[in-house]
């Protein structure tokens, strides 16, 4: 007996500048789409691009360019054409009946990826619902979908609910009750979010690209475990955990999914839980792949995303991670310090400045809880131990008649 290994789908990769892009950018929209595929386990057997000046109402692209794409399909053997870009149902339907095979968009490959990637019931009830919403317009006619699959009301005329309309209510009613769930964690989690706000406890967010390396980061911040995998979108779920800066001075550093470029409306809101840190958190910590040949294009898809998220404002340190590795893009890595001249290179791998950043944080945490001194006679036992079981010193300056207390005021 033989065993066999089931083999990965093959996928074909269709990448189309809809306006003007650079060679470079659609190298770089396929690379992306690359990596994306092969997070969900998809082989990449080959790939295409087009310009297409005037999309077509039914297939996107022109009557040429389709019977290309059907050529390099069975030239490559796929099982799934992919398109790098959001197609309506419509054209979803068209490609897949001239192509005579699946095809997946953009938006549908990271639900997918996110469906993968989902470990806690109220991430795996967002990529449902995220999938139902993109799944409702797309139901798909039988050949029977016209049969009766029920009578009407005795003397009513009409031949009853048709297969689709009974799975588009059905779908309907699913979504709903996915909302109420969502609905009921999404409350217990705000409660528990107001209680950590009325601590007055400075909060950190760790946003940027996906796979720059922002929960090992976070694991070498805090020497908590957190997940960490060299894979897209490792975190789906709010993370936090609780680092002491100084004696008397922590910090709640939160981890967030990760953002790509054009990354889809729904999940943005299927995923506010985790997006919301970002909007939510004191000051932002953007973690750049300093080792990517594509940290600047990165680092404007971070500050598009935290732009519509409406958090771009917010005070902001910005690391370079990996410092370990070589930096690829020297020119775009100097751009991008000459915006931020007290940026951070870091390792989460090796430690490298670790020490820095952790003063950059500090001082941006004095900032948010406020300081004062306190100068109170040496002998003044009674006093001194009411400021230390305040438990708001975070610095102490003993001198020959005085002791002087550095106290947060929040």
């Amino acid at each position: 007996m033989i065993e066999t290994t089931p083999q990965p789908p093959r996928a074909l990769v269709v990448t189309l500048a809809m306006e003007r892009r650079t060679d470079w950018q659609i190298m770089r929209a396929e690379q992306e789409a690359f990596s994306l595929l092969d997070t969900l386990g998809i082989q990449v057997a080959g790939s295409i691009s087009f310009y297409v000046k005037e999309p077509s109402s039914a297939t996107l692209i022109g009557k040429g360019q389709l019977e290309e794409v059907a050529e390099h399909r069975r030239f490559f053997d796929c099982d799934i054409v992919y398109f790098d870009t959001s197609l309506t149902p419509r054209v979803d339907r068209n490609l897949e009946r001239a192509l005579e095979c699946p095809v997946m968009d953009r938006n549908e490959l990271i639900i997918e990826i996110f469906a993968s990637r989902a470990r806690t019931r109220e991430a795996r009830l967002q990529v449902q619902l995220a999938r139902l919403q993109f799944l409702l317009p797309r139901l798909k006619q039988s050949t029977a979908a016209y049969a009766q699959q029920r009578g009407g009301v005795r003397g009513a005329k009409g031949e009853g609910e048709r297969q689709i309309e009974l799975d588009r209510r059905r779908l309907e009613a699913e979504m709903t009750r996915l909302r109420r769930e969502i609905g009921i964690v999404k409350r217990n989690r705000d409660t528990q979010r107001k209680r950590r706000l009325a601590s007055s406890t400075p909060s950190f967010a760790l946003v940027g690209y996906t796979n720059s390396g922002k929960s090992s980061l976070l694991k070498a911040l805090t020497g908590q475990d957190t997940l960490c995998e060299d894979k897209l979108f490792a975190t789906l779920d709010p993370l936090e955990r609780t680092m002491e800066l100084e004696r008397g001075l922590t910090a709640i550093v939160s981890d967030t999914v990760g953002f790509v470029s054009n990354l889809p409306h729904s999940l943005i809101e299927a995923f506010s839980s985790t997006l919301e840190e970002a909007t939510l958190s004191d000051v932002l910590i953007l973690v750049l792949d300093a080792s990517s040949d594509d940290v600047d294009e990165n680092y404007r898809t971070t500050l598009s995303v935290l732009e519509e998220l409406g958090a771009k404002d917010k005070p902001m340190i910005l690391v370079f991670n990996k410092g370990d590795l070589p930096v690829s893009n020297e020119v775009a890595v100097s751009s991008i310090r000459a915006l931020h001249p007290d940026a951070v290179m870091t390792s989460a791998k090796t430690g490298e400045n670790l020490d820095r950043l952790k003063e950059r944080m500090r001082n941006e945490a004095r900032r948010i809880v406020g300081t004062t001194k306190v100068t109170l006679a040496v002998d003044d036992t009674e006093g001194i131990r009411k400021a230390y079981a305040s438990g708001k010193v975070i610095g102490v300056d003993y001198g020959v008649d005085s002791v002087v207390f550095t106290m947060r005021t929040r």
